[in-house]
């Protein structure tokens, strides 16, 4: 046999794009799956899964680059099984403008890790008044747009957006906040703000602004998607499945810590838990819990937001927003959903592949024979201690916690990580 041939035998292969979920022996070479078969000895007891695709990361490239480089951001990817990240606009200079857009995701790409899908700006600067040049960008094939860390202020631009970009089927995914009613706050309203003696941020902040949307959204009366990302209320998630359900084109993304932890943490441990939207009551965090596993959610993903320690070891009231996710994507939204919710394993893959790939409009990953390898190879069963990480910060509640499952290998394109470290073959 080829030498350059390498056996995976008796591995669980999980491949939503087929709903194909077997144990079998894969054969691969350096770049390409050669062939799978049926295993012909006993089960590893290991999976192997599509790259996953986090939509909501921050690469923090340009002008915060003490953060997050996108050397050590993509590393960060990789070493959680992603291999395509949704890379977030809200920068210094903000991605408002297809040079700067482009000449980012040119100089992350050229690195070889994992692949970025830029997401550009919806508003001139962020500043949620005037659009950008929709169409030069679809152009060049961009059509997902966010002015994620704020909402789109304007309804009248938010209109302007869904007339323009259901021309090419694009989406704008929205930062759902309604400015006005969480400006000063730094977590939940309700325990959390009374324990920490902090100002609150109320549910309603997050609601009304999907509401909002979702009424400009059907006023427009056209084909535009909307996708409303790292919701943190019930009643953000009803509304916007009650809205699918009328036939409107929308989407929702839950994150791991929201699914995980509640306004608890945030209490014990500081600043370190704190986000936005901020971690909310145990009741609504059961609930979106059950709201995922009701398929009442379109996709999970990381809202990665890495911060030096010299911007979150400060007061509650003042310390950056946000938490570092790539690396415990996975075995974060398994234990939970899995654990807690009961959900099969196949339906959690889908919400970390191709379920945010379809909303990004990008090919789906995919284990096949002849395909470029895209894939990971993962233990579900592997107890351990997140203490170390590949992003440049290190703001994570998960830090020093015991984790079950983790990423063994990871193959994109050609092998890129194997047993915590990088390998480049």
């Amino acid at each position: 046999m080829d030498e350059t041939i390498e056996i995976l035998s008796g591995v669980r292969l999980i491949n939503p794009l087929s709903d194909f979920d077997d144990i079998v022996d894969i054969a691969i070479d350096r770049h390409s799956v050669k062939w799978i078969r049926k295993a012909s000895g006993s089960p590893s007891g290991l999976w192997l899964i599509p790259g996953l695709v986090d939509m909501h990361v921050h690469l923090r490239t340009p002008g915060y680059q003490d953060a997050e480089t996108l050397e050590t951001g993509l590393r960060a990817a990789i070493a959680g099984g992603v291999t395509s990240v949704g890379m977030m606009p809200n920068t210094t200079p903000a991605l408002d403008s297809l040079t700067l857009t482009m000449e980012v995701a040119g100089r992350g790409n050229s690195l070889g890790l994992a692949e970025i899908e830029p997401i550009p700006c919806v508003t001139a600067g962020r500043r949620g008044e005037h659009c950008v040049d929709f169409e030069e960008f679809a152009e060049s094939g961009i059509t997902c747009f966010s002015d994620d860390g704020s909402p789109v202020e304007s309804s009248t631009a938010l209109s302007d957006a869904f007339q323009r970009i259901a021309a090419f089927n694009g989406v704008v995914i929205e930062h759902p906040e309604v400015t006005s009613l969480a400006a000063g706050g730094a977590v939940n309203l309700g325990l959390a703000s009374t324990e920490t003696e902090s100002p609150g941020i109320p549910e309603s902040a997050e609601y009304l602004d999907v509401k909002r949307c979702i009424d400009i959204l059907r006023n427009s009366n056209n084909s535009a998607r909307l996708h409303l990302t790292h919701l943190s209320s019930p009643e953000s998630i009803r509304l916007a499945h009650q809205a699918s359900l009328e036939g409107l084109r929308v989407t929702c993304d839950v994150t791991p810590h929201h699914l995980a932890l509640n306004e608890g943490e945030v209490i014990a441990r500081g600043p370190v838990a704190k986000m936005n939207p901020p971690l909310r009551s145990e009741e609504s965090r059961k609930m979106l819990v059950g709201m995922v596993r009701d398929g009442m959610v379109s996709a999970v993903a990381s809202d990665h937001a890495p911060h030096p320690a010299c911007r979150k070891n400060l007061p509650l009231s003042s310390a950056a927003f946000g938490i570092i996710g790539l690396e415990t994507l996975l075995p974060v939204t398994l234990s939970i959903l899995g654990g807690e919710a009961g959900m099969y394993p196949m339906d959690i893959i889908r919400l970390l592949t191709t379920a945010p790939a379809e909303i990004l409009s990008k090919e789906p990953p995919e284990i096949a024979p002849e395909k470029k390898l895209n894939m990971v190879l993962f233990d579900p069963e592997h107890r351990w201690t997140y203490s170390s990480t590949f992003s440049r910060s290190a703001n994570s509640p998960f830090f020093g916690r015991k984790l079950t499952g983790k990423v063994l290998r990871v193959w994109f394109g050609r092998e890129l990580y194997r047993e915590g470290e990088f390998v480049f073959v």
